[in-house]
């Protein structure tokens, strides 16, 4: 029996359904996320829990409703990328594109003893402009990336809509605010500050997320770790979700399999890092 632990292969398959595709009868199956695309699934499938919906804005103030996960420990998780992120918008537009819609969610499950918010993959770069004073004391984002405030607009505006000449328009925006700085601060285009400004408290996603769905004791009796994502290139080495999966499989003395859709500059020293590496046709 293997473990199969992949993430999203972006643009083809959730991680559940990359799950699926990679295994074999008899496999574990154990999708994973880094609080970007899919977290909600991942909790689900791995931990139950009951489906709410709740109404909220996209990023361009078009109401709908949108999933909420209450766990069976009461504690409720939103996922940004759901609710305010880049699936099934017709246009980007950093400059326009608003997180509110995040804050009215949460304003509807404040009442939780845990919150749990998935902070990855937002179409905002807007650092929360606009938001409520919440207390968020618990509340715990999980964080896609380590990237500072002061360089969101820089890094991921691009993958927004961002022009060149928007860049210093957007990184204003974000430092003018008075937002916290420092690691994860950046994540969701500058909605890591806003929510540790509130009181959240700032993880690394994929790290907490093994943690929480028990990645050792589910490696137990299995002979291997399967994981991957769509891509496997220069980046990967810089903490991406399989790597931390390669990382703690082979702490247990598992070897692990990674399966990717495509490779990009860097890839070689990349496969280093995993004992077999295949891609896959997605």
């Amino acid at each position: 029996m293997r473990l199969i632990a992949p993430t999203a292969f972006k643009g083809t398959r959730t991680p559940l359904e990359a799950a699926r595709f990679l295994a074999r009868p008899g496999d574990r199956l154990l999708p994973l996320s880094d609080g970007g695309d899919g977290f909600l699934e991942c909790l689900h499938h791995a931990l139950g829990g009951a489906w709410r919906s709740v109404e909220a804005a996209d990023p361009f103030g078009r109401r709908r409703a949108v999933p909420v996960l209450e766990l069976p420990d009461g504690t409720v998780a939103l996922e940004c990328a759901r609710i305010v992120g880049l699936a099934g918008l017709d246009r980007l537009d950093p400059r326009t594109a608003r997180s509110l819609g995040l804050a009215e969610a949460l304003a509807q499950v404040i009442k939780a003893p845990r919150l749990w918010i998935g902070l990855g993959g937002s179409a905002t770069v807007d650092g929360g402009l606009g938001w409520p004073p919440f207390d968020l004391s618990h509340a715990t984002a999980f964080c896609d990336v380590r990237t500072d405030l002061a360089d969101a607009a820089e890094r991921f505006g691009p993958q927004k809509g961002a022009r060149p000449e928007d860049i210093p328009e957007l990184q204003a925006r974000l430092l003018d605010q008075g937002l916290p700085t420092g690691p994860r601060t950046g994540a969701a285009g500058g909605l890591g500050a806003r929510l540790l400004f509130l009181g959240a408290t700032l993880v690394d996603g994929g790290e907490a997320l093994l943690d929480e769905l028990d990645f050792e004791g589910r490696c137990s009796a299995c002979s291997a770790v399967v994981t991957g994502e769509g891509r496997l290139d220069a980046t990967t080495l810089e903490g991406k979700l399989p790597l931390v999966v390669a990382r703690r499989a082979k702490r247990l003395g598992l070897p692990v399999q990674g399966r990717f859709g495509s490779r990009g500059p860097g890839w070689e020293a990349a496969a280093a890092a995993f004992d077999e590496v295949a891609f896959e046709v997605t």
